[in-house]
Order: structure tokens, then C-alpha cells, then sequence
């Protein structure tokens, strides 16, 4: 009796959880890690940090470009979108802009991936940068901004009366 007492004294010792555990396991970041970690971020343009995380997601196998979660597919559409005219965007413009981007982009991901991996990378997307509907959405979707240097011609006439 005495030892099957002991028994679960001992079986309900192992199975406390320990706090100090959790509290080793959690990863202390350098100053060299967090310089490296901020000049990355200062390097990358509007949309790319978004879309090399797609990206090297895509090179990992954990995404697809038929199956991109649309939160993904967006933030990459976002980067191969980014930079152009929006007057004169069309269906032709906005494909050669968005495989250039493309291009732009795979040579920023060969940091993060082996020669496999960027096949699989590439081909992903550029099937996402000749999307037509990708493309179409993006002609009809992006607003008309001004291109630069153009006055604001809003909706208070000049005189700032509608405000």
C-alpha cells in the first residue's frame, strides 16, 4: 500500500509544470541582432518586407502560389503593384511593371534561400505577376492618384471654404 502511495507522490511530482522552463526557452536578442534587424528594415522599399516574407514562405513550402492565403496574395499584389502611374496604368503597363518587380524582388529573396528554393520561388511568382485577374483588379482598383508635381485639385475649389 505504502508503495503504491509513494507512486503517485512521485507521478504527481513529475507532472507540476515549472515556470522556469518557459522563462529559459525564451530568446534573448543582442544588440548586434537588433542593429541587423533595423538596418534590414531601413533597407527594404514600401510593400517588401510583405512580400519577401511571402516569399521565403512560398521557398519553405508552407504557401503556394494557387494556394496563397488572400491576406498574402494582397500583400505580394501590394509590392508588384507599388510604384506605378496610376493615369496611365493599363492591362500591358501593369504587367511589365509588375515582372519587373518581380525581378527586384527575387534578387532581394537569394539572401534567404538556396538555388531549389528560388526555382520554386520564381515560378510562383511570376505565374502571380501575369495573373490576369491580379492584373485586372490592380488596373481597376488603384485610385487615380496625382502624379508628382501636380497641384491638388480637391473638392474645396482653392479657397479652403469647404472645410
Amino acid at each position: 500500500m505504502e508503495q503504491i502511495k509513494n507512486m503517485e507522490q512521485a507521478g504527481a511530482a513529475s507532472t507540476v509544470p515549472t515556470e522556469k522552463k518557459n522563462e529559459s526557452r525564451k530568446r534573448e536578442v543582442s544588440g548586434k541582432d537588433v542593429q541587423a534587424i533595423r538596418t534590414f528594415l531601413e533597407s527594404v522599399g514600401i510593400y517588401e518586407a510583405d512580400a519577401l516574407r511571402v516569399s521565403i514562405a512560398i521557398a519553405d513550402g508552407k504557401a503556394t502560389a494557387e494556394g496563397i492565403s488572400a491576406d498574402d496574395r494582397l500583400a505580394l499584389n501590394r509590392y508588384l503593384n507599388s510604384g506605378t502611374d496610376n493615369e496611365r496604368l493599363t492591362a500591358d503597363n501593369a504587367q511589365e511593371h509588375r515582372l519587373n518587380r518581380v525581378f527586384k524582388l527575387l534578387e532581394r529573396v537569394t539572401e534567404f534561400c538556396d538555388k531549389r528554393q528560388l526555382v520554386t520561388v520564381n515560378k510562383a511568382l511570376l505565374s502571380i505577376a501575369v495573373n490576369a485577374t491580379d492584373i485586372s483588379r490592380a488596373v481597376l482598383s488603384l485610385d487615380k492618384r496625382l502624379a508628382p508635381g501636380q497641384p491638388f485639385s480637391g473638392s474645396t475649389n482653392g479657397n479652403g471654404a469647404n472645410k
